[in-house]
């Protein structure tokens, strides 16, 4: 292994090339042949650990965007079930008077309800997990810490997805005839 420095930022690729044609010389290579040596510079070794770490921030905002959809439909399949247990409820309420702007309010709020539940049990299983892998011997190669506006982001992200996924079975009960409600079994 030979450490060489330029003598310049802007003289490293020349450098660069300048060394293989002394190695390819001095390892007798012919001008076909393939390198029997590399030769890496510390900025193409930064700019790999930049790729990789972009890489791993797409993966990871893959995996998050996968895990809100996914969070998202279990909502709304929670909220249509809640719809349809209650629905001579909602025919009560719109036959003494409730109206459509009334019932959203409340299957929203309720939506809401439930996915701030899931992004706080989200912040202490996150939370647990950073005081767990800090106490193993990954905290002598990195030491995590939680941080307030991941908390926010978090638990915001969270409320997105619970109105965002519980509007439509909201707006479906704040839509039922209440006719055809109090009929329902």
């Amino acid at each position: 292994m030979l450490n060489i420095e330029a003598d310049s930022v802007d003289n490293i690729k020349l450098a660069t090339e300048e060394v293989t044609a002394i190695l390819r010389e001095a390892h007798k290579l012919k001008e076909d042949a393939e390198d029997d040596f590399r030769v890496m510079d510390a900025g193409s070794m930064v700019g790999a650990a930049q790729d990789t770490a972009s890489l791993m921030s797409l993966v990871l905002t893959l995996i998050a965007a996968i895990t809100l959809v996914v969070s998202g439909i279990g909502i709304m399949n929670v909220m249509f079930a809640t719809v349809s247990e209650r629905t001579k409820e909602i025919g009560i309420a719109k036959a003494i008077g409730g109206k459509r702007k009334d019932i959203l309010t409340q299957f929203l709020l309720e939506s809401v309800t439930l996915s701030i539940i899931g992004g706080i049990i989200g912040v202490v299983i996150g939370t647990g997990i950073i005081y767990l892998s800090n106490k193993t011997q990954l905290a002598s190669l990195i030491t995590l810490a939680p941080s307030f506006s991941g908390v926010v982001i978090g638990v915001s992200f969270s409320v997105l997805v619970g109105v965002a996924f519980g509007f439509y079975p909201a707006l479906k009960a704040s839509r039922l005839d209440p006719v055809d409600a109090l009929r329902s079994e």
